[in-house]
Formats: structure tokens, C-alpha cells, sequence
């Protein structure tokens, strides 16, 4: 997969962040403590951190849909956080002189622990918003395209007699409830079916037919609104 320029140049910034981290570390006095096993706890579970951040940012920034990235922004903002959280941790357990091992071990795999569990929770979250909203482009789609149609059928019209009854289906559409449902499958597939007969109609100028289709069609949208106020 392809990786965006965005990722890149935050890639580039996250890499100027952990460099700078580990200058401080070795470079600083606290950098005595080298030795102790509470300092590379501390140290190994940093780098995790970061290498888990870095990775969550990925996760957010590959995606090409506009919608997704802008829910993947809250992943950023807790992996920041849980990068923060074990910041803290594992500095107290890099700084502190003889600072005891397993209480090191215990207090880094809690912060590590909590973290990860609530980017899951934060994933699967995104994942199940990001597929309702799939979900209800779907649906909603036959309706949205039938009144795109229905409004190039009203510009392409040859006579006002004709626009006049191609406005009627616009309009008729246009406040249409958009939602679908399997349960209306069928009366979708006869509005489809009598759009087209009602489209045929006006471009053959014929305004007898036209104004028979339309009325038949009309009597369908009718029939499917008050069918999706029942299923509401």
C-alpha cells in the first residue's frame, strides 16, 4: 500500500522526537543509572511506546477517504496519549536510583497495558462508525441517483409542458426519504423501472405518455415514503 505524503513528513517529525529522546537520555546525568535493570524497563518500554504510536499514526494516515482519516485523528490523539502516560512511567523508573525492578516491570506493563486496550476499543469504535456511515451511503444511494436523473431529465425536457411534469418526479424525489430497506427491494425496482419508462416517454416528446408514466410514478414514490414511515 501506497504510503500518503502525510505520513511521511509526521514520520519524518516522530523520527526528529525519538532521537532527541534518546540524546537526552544517554547525554543527561540521570544516564548513571545505565546499569540498573529498572532503567532499561523503563528505556525498552519507551521505544515501545513510540514504535506503537508511530504505527497508530500509519493506521490513520493511510487511508484515501476523507471521512475515515477524520475519525483515525482521535487513534493519533490516544496513542499521544498513551505515549505521554508511558513517558511518565518509564522515566520515573529511568530516573530514580535504585528504583526496584519489578515494580518497574508491574508499573510498565500496566501503563503498556491500559493503552493498548483502549486503542482497541478506539479501533473498533472507528471501524463500526466508518461502516454505519458506508452502510447508509448505500442505502441511500438509489434515491440520491434517481433525483440526479430526474433533475438532468427537468434541464433536457423540449417543452414546458414536458419540464412541467419533469419538475413534478423532481420534486417528488427530491423530498423522497433517501434510506432504503430490504423490505422495500421490490417497490425500488418498479420506481426504477417506471423512471425509465417515464424517462423514454420525455425524450420522445410524447406528453401523453409522459404525463401517464408520471402519474404512475408518482403513485410509487407516494407508496414507498408511507412503506418506509411503517418501517421506521
Amino acid at each position: 500500500m501506497q504510503v500518503s505524503k502525510t505520513f511521511k513528513v509526521y514520520s519524518a517529525i516522530w523520527a526528529i522526537c525519538f532521537a532527541m529522546f534518546n540524546i537526552i537520555t544517554f547525554a543527561s546525568p540521570t544516564s548513571i543509572n545505565i546499569f540498573t535493570g529498572s532503567f532499561w524497563i523503563g528505556y525498552l518500554f519507551i521505544d515501545i511506546a513510540f514504535a506503537g504510536q508511530l504505527y497508530c499514526s500509519y493506521i490513520a494516515f493511510k487511508d484515501e477517504n476523507l471521512q475515515k482519516t477524520f475519525y483515525n485523528i482521535s487513534l493519533v490523539l490516544v496513542s499521544y496519549i498513551s505515549l505521554a502516560a508511558m513517558l511518565l512511567a518509564g522515566s520515573l523508573c529511568m530516573v530514580i536510583p535504585f528504583f526496584p525492578f519489578w515494580l518497574s516491570v508491574v508499573i510498565c506493563v500496566l501503563v503498556a497495558s491500559i493503552s493498548a486496550s483502549i486503542i482497541l476499543v478506539t479501533c473498533f469504535v472507528i471501524d463500526v462508525v466508518s461502516g454505519l456511515d458506508t452502510e447508509i451511503k448505500t442505502k441511500t444511494f438509489a434515491i440520491k441517483t434517481l433525483t440526479a436523473d430526474a433533475e438532468h431529465l427537468l434541464s433536457v425536457a423540449q417543452s414546458f409542458e414536458l419540464k412541467k411534469e419533469c419538475e413534478k418526479i423532481y420534486e417528488a424525489l427530491r423530498y423522497s426519504d433517501p434510506m432504503s430497506n430490504v423490505a422495500l427491494y421490490e417497490i425500488n425496482e418498479q420506481i426504477q423501472r417506471q423512471f425509465s419508462s417515464f424517462e423514454n416517454a420525455v425524450n420522445s416528446s410524447d406528453l401523453e405518455l409522459t404525463i401517464a408514466d408520471g402519474e404512475e410514478l408518482l403513485n410509487l414514490i407516494d407508496k414507498r415514503n408511507k412503506q418506509c414511515r411503517l418501517l421506521k
